[in-house]
């Protein structure tokens, strides 16, 4: 049978009390007042069909020739390369480079129907060590993964259990361009969240396919660090199923596990390193002990204070008001009142320049290097300040000690090559 007109996709709604996933109950968990989420009596399990990288490929109003070369120009050399500063032969190369690791995930499988990692959870390479060990402290085992995790490469680990509003309803299928259904285990209940932070001049650097290797890396990093995870859970005994950017939104299960709160420009705030990380899963029957939400003070500085993401924005996608539940496309869950970041303006300006933009992980104030003891002396300062009833100050404090502002490429380079 030949697949629909890439415009033609029905995208259904599944409610919440049917699908592999049946919520009982409240909507609401005891949780979200911690979490600073406002789960509504709308609340609408998302279709991953309507995420804004599956539209690209069959929704024509997001679709184009530029979005269908961002796509490729990841596998492909000398895609997107302009005369421009920032975006040239090289720029691109260190780029593309950067996504070698998580380029061969998403391939290993791409001719069942497949994409590792970013349409479906990544296979497991075996199955469960059929000698299980015997765990009688799931604190003590907590604390075990978590070491076993920082070894590995995180940054920052938490665990939280499995909550199925933010698992997709239905999957997408890049073979037929349509949905598929969603086959995902539901008796996985702890989840394993990973934060890895990406390179501080790198994002500097946004605009720029220069820019690129912070999140190209930063994802190759996830991938190969999830599965590493995965795999010594398996060896354990147990079950363990890989995930980075597939299978389920990944900002409220890392707000759940302690790692940060949502921010103006929609992504995840950390303690250390702001918005400028990557989050990965791991879903597993381990015996776990679950951590708690942690706030310090991000939703309050956004709402009342800070408006830099949303003023630098190049392409406006980012509100200046308060936080709200109505949703300017369909790319966005429902139900939710939080601030509302629209995907369409942001990924048409990404598919327009080629690469993807992180001006707003650039200049948010809670973006700094704290690889040296006076860079973090001065952060964990301005943090305090910034949660205080001084809060305009430390904005004003941020914008005079120059933070934020764009490097230029060529003076990236400039400092690559002098190291």
């Amino acid at each position: 049978m030949a697949a629909p007109a890439p415009n033609r996709l029905t995208v259904e709604k599944q409610p919440l009390t049917e699908g592999p996933f049946r919520l009982k109950g409240e909507v609401r968990r005891p949780t979200d007042a911690d979490c600073g989420f406002e789960v509504l009596d709308t609340f609408e399990r998302f279709n991953q069909c309507n995420d804004i990288y599956s539209r690209a490929q069959w929704d024509e109003r997001v679709r184009s020739k530029k979005a269908i070369d961002w796509f490729k120009g990841m596998f492909m050399p000398g895609l997107g390369v302009k005369k421009s500063e920032g975006y040239g032969i090289k720029d691109f190369a260190l780029r593309n480079a950067g996504w070698m690791g998580t380029n061969l995930v998403i391939q290993r499988s791409l001719d069942q129907d497949r994409v590792d990692g970013f349409g479906d959870y990544i296979r497991p390479y075996s199955a469960p060590n059929a000698q299980k060990i015997e765990v009688s402290d799931a604190a003590a085992m907590s604390e075990e993964i978590k070491r076993v995790s920082r070894l590995f490469g995180a940054d920052d680990v938490g665990i939280t259990p499995f909550d199925p509003r933010w698992h997709y309803t239905d999957n997408f299928s890049i073979k037929t361009l349509t949905q598929k259904p969603y086959k995902f285990p539901d008796d996985l209940p702890n989840v394993i969240v990973i934060v890895t932070s990406m390179h501080y001049e790198a994002v500097k650097c946004y605009p720029s396919a220069t820019a690129g290797i912070a999140v190209g890396h930063g994802y190759s990093k996830d991938c190969e660090l999830v599965q590493s995870i995965a795999t010594y859970i398996l060896n354990l005994g147990y079950r363990a199923l890989a995930s980075v950017n597939d299978s389920s939104q990944a900002i409220p299960y890392a707000i759940q596990a302690g790692l940060g709160e949502y921010g103006r420009n929609g992504l995840l705030i950390t303690k250390d390193f702001g918005p400028r990380v990557r989050i990965g899963r791991i879903y597993t029957d381990l015996p776990l002990a679950h951590d708690r939400p942690k706030r310090f003070g991000v939703r309050e500085f956004c709402e009342t204070t800070c408006r830099r993401c949303a003023d630098a924005c190049p392409p406006k996608a980012i509100s200046h008001g308060p936080p709200t539940e109505e949703v300017p496309t369909q790319s966005q869950t429902k139900g939710i009142r939080k601030w509302q970041v629209e995907p369409e303006r942001c990924f048409k300006f990404w598919s327009n320049q080629g690469t993807e933009c992180g001006v707003c992980m650039r200049v948010c104030p809670y973006n700094k290097d704290i690889s040296r003891w006076w860079s973090r002396l001065y952060y964990r300062f301005w943090q305090r300040l910034a949660a205080s009833p001084f809060k305009r100050l430390a904005l004003k404090l941020d914008v005079a000690l120059g933070f934020g502002k764009r490097m230029k490429p060529g003076e990236f380079w400039r400092r690559f090559r002098t190291r």
